[in-house]
């Protein structure tokens, strides 16, 4: 977060709201969508979900099917479908993830399309300690994403207004359901 930005949405991510904003992206009309939240857990505890993209479809919303295909070092090959509701078809991506961590610093999952039902899907997770308390996350999670079928703008605003905070409250949730014992 930038000095000004961290000032305006510290107390509100404190709080444990989940904001949700938009960017314009050069050369495209589909904007990035940037969540921030802060999860009440160590960064390396929300990473160990965020790490494993096979199970994402146990715990987040309108994930029908994940898989790892591949593990090389910090290169990961997944394949997500994602719901969508009828008459839409599910849309499905291979994409091809670099993860990199900094033990005690950041952690980072950042993804590329490779194949599937988009014209382009990349984004990130970022996880670091927030307001250096190791016992908090701040989470920052980006995607730009543009399926190859029409979405109408209904589902479009939809996602950004429901699906990306119930996204954050699962991880929240399998957070709290596998670490608090």
């Amino acid at each position: 977060m930038t000095d000004a930005m961290d000032a305006a949405l510290r107390p509100r991510l404190a709080r444990g709201e989940v904001i949700v904003t938009t960017e314009p992206v050069a050369g495209t009309t589909a904007p990035r969508i940037v969540v921030r939240a802060v999860i009440d857990a160590p960064p390396a505890q929300v990473w160990d979900l965020v790490d494993k993209s096979a199970l994402y479809m146990h715990f987040m919303p309108r994930i029908k099917k994940s898989e790892e295909l591949t593990r090389d070092g910090d290169d990961v090959r997944t394949r997500v479908t994602v719901e969508m509701p009828f008459p839409l078809k599910n849309l499905t991506a291979t994409t091809q993830a670099r993860h990199t961590v900094e033990p005690g610093v950041r952690w980072v999952r950042a993804w590329r399309l490779e194949s599937g039902d988009y014209r382009f899907n990349e984004g990130s997770w970022t996880l670091t300690a927030f307001d250096g308390d190791d016992a908090r996350t701040f989470a920052q999670y980006q995607v730009h994403v543009l399926p190859k079928i029409p979405i109408p703008k209904m589902i479009q605003s939809a996602v950004q207004e429901k699906a990306m905070p119930s996204m954050i409250e699962a991880v929240r949730g399998e957070v709290r359901r596998r670490f608090s014992r």
